[in-house]
């Protein structure tokens, strides 16, 4: 996964309270290299020694309205602009809109709207083909895991139909259904070349019970686990 860190976006977050900086770093991190900042000030040294892809900012910075802060920003970077508020008023909306910032959210934020603001405003052109690549490293290295695809969207900075539908471009199936053939072909290999009892191997491969083990194998090789290690056998 280091590589997917040096080649994650930068993203700033500017706003006046620690604990917000903390909980969007914790929930952005591995996905985008994060940076926190609380005035103004920070923001603007931050976007000089970085190549900042996107900004997240507070409404209000203490004695700083953070929409006041867009123009100084823009004359540093032409990073897009993602206001976060926990004050949302018509005035607002009205002066977000004339500053021309590129995303709206109220706090609290949830951690899958947040990734979507940032898919929407972040670009890049080579997204399909890499988000994919990503997604299958991931899947090899942790298939005997539980596995929800939410969550793996959550970890590279996407939503979860974004994800589904570049695997599928990719691969021809999504990741669900990639990490279960993983699983099974793994479990086949172990099945002709060990003697592991078959239910040591099905909760090796991440399942619960060796009927569900079973019904998933039977999918995909069409015979039951013990068929199939009788018969490579046999052929051995």
């Amino acid at each position: 996964m280091g590589a997917m860190r040096r080649s994650a976006p930068h993203i700033l977050i500017v706003d006046d309270d620690p604990s917000v900086i903390e909980a969007l770093t914790a929930a952005l991190k591995g996905a985008y290299v994060v940076h926190g900042s609380a005035t103004g000030k920070e923001a603007c040294a931050i976007l000089r020694a970085h190549p900042v892809a996107a900004i997240i900012l507070d409404a209000v910075l203490g004695e700083e309205h953070g929409l006041d802060l867009v123009e100084r920003f823009r004359k540093l970077s032409t990073a897009p602009i993602l206001i976060l508020t926990g004050h949302s008023t018509e005035d607002l909306a009205i002066r977000a809109v004339r500053a021309k910032v590129d995303g709206y959210l109220k706090k609290p934020a949830s951690l899958p709207d947040l990734h979507a603001a940032l898919e929407r405003i972040i670009p890049r052109p080579d997204w399909p083909a890499d988000l994919a690549a990503r997604a299958r490293q991931y899947l090899d290295e942790h298939a005997s895991k539980p596995f929800l695809t939410a969550d793996l969207a959550g970890r590279l900075g996407v939503s979860e139909a974004r994800l589904r539908r570049c695997f599928r471009a990719i691969y021809g199936k999504t990741p669900r259904r990639y990490v279960a053939e993983v699983r099974i072909r793994r479990a086949a290999l172990l099945l002709r070349t060990s003697h592991q009892p078959i239910e040591r191997i099905a909760l090796g491969m991440g399942y619960r019970s060796s009927t569900m083990f079973g019904k998933a194998f039977r999918r995909l090789f069409g015979v039951s686990p013990s068929v199939y290690r009788t018969g490579r056998r046999r052929k051995a």
